[in-house]
């Protein structure tokens, strides 16, 4: 990921919510913003001019809010609803969410294209009843063997926010419901940054993973590594099909396990 490219999503998408309040950003702000960012991965200050990119962030910060992100982009990357965005404090805004989520989808995107997807970000998704589904990364891959997709949503609040997880959970199942192609050999993947998600969270995605079709995992932080660090795209791809593998594993034995105790309880 280019270094300049990674600070100006970032400082942008703070820009937009500025902008949306009439308040463009000054030099001296955008500065401030970029070393915040440089605190979370330091060797992103090393490979720029701090200087240079903040005079650049600051002459376009008045058209950035409304030329580049729109307020859906916006709160995805925020992880708030849409509306709530009438009510935000622009400086209140959680800098760790806004640069988690963009480093996760700008990674996503890359490596989903290094497998051959094609990949949107944001666009919406129509499930059963017309429920709107927005994955923030989507990928989807041509075979010999048939069409696969592949989900992604990001969780960056630490710790992982229970009620986003559960949310997603249900729309990516409505989406499912509305599309039965989207099964078997297809992926919804559920990412977060930080340690791990909370119990309540596992336990609705392995639910969810022994009850549908489609492959349900979740991605925590000493997976994200693994994937960072993996030597080749070939070695990242087998991450996460170690990733999918085990969730199917689990949920088979979850499976056999619940027949089994259904089955004692007939009998007994």
């Amino acid at each position: 990921m280019d270094p300049s490219q990674f600070s100006m999503n970032t400082i942008t998408a703070i820009a937009s919510a500025f902008a949306q309040k009439g308040v463009e950003i000054t030099y001296d702000m955008a500065k401030e913003f970029i070393k915040k960012i440089g605190k979370k991965d330091p060797s992103l200050l090393k490979k720029q001019n701090i200087d240079e990119l903040a005079k650049k962030i600051q002459s376009t910060s008045g058209q950035v809010g409304h030329m580049v992100y729109s307020s859906e982009t916006l709160a995805r990357y925020l992880e708030i609803p849409v509306p709530d965005l009438k009510t935000l404090n622009p400086e209140t805004i959680e800098l760790d969410v806004l640069y988690n989520h963009v480093k996760l989808e700008n990674e996503f995107q890359s490596w989903l294209e290094e497998w051959g997807y094609d990949v949107e970000s944001g666009s919406p998704l129509i499930g059963l009843r017309g429920i709107e589904y927005i994955p923030d990364v989507y990928g989807k891959l041509s075979t010999l063997h048939g069409q696969f997709e592949i989900c992604v949503n990001f969780v960056c609040d630490i710790p992982p926010n229970e009620d986003r997880v559960l949310a997603l959970l249900a729309k990516i199942e409505a989406y499912a419901e509305g599309k039965k192609s989207f099964s078997r050999g297809d992926i919804f993947a559920l990412v977060t940054p930080s340690h791990e998600f909370t119990q309540g969270a596992i336990n609705a995605i392995s639910l969810q993973n022994e009850q549908e079709s489609y492959s349900v995992i979740c991605l925590e932080g000493g997976n994200i590594h693994a994937l960072e660090h993996a030597r080749t795209p070939k070695d990242r791809l087998e991450e996460l099909h170690d990733e999918v593998k085990q969730a199917e594993v689990d949920a088979r034995r979850s499976r056999i396990k619940k027949s089994a105790r259904e089955y004692r309880e007939d009998i007994e």
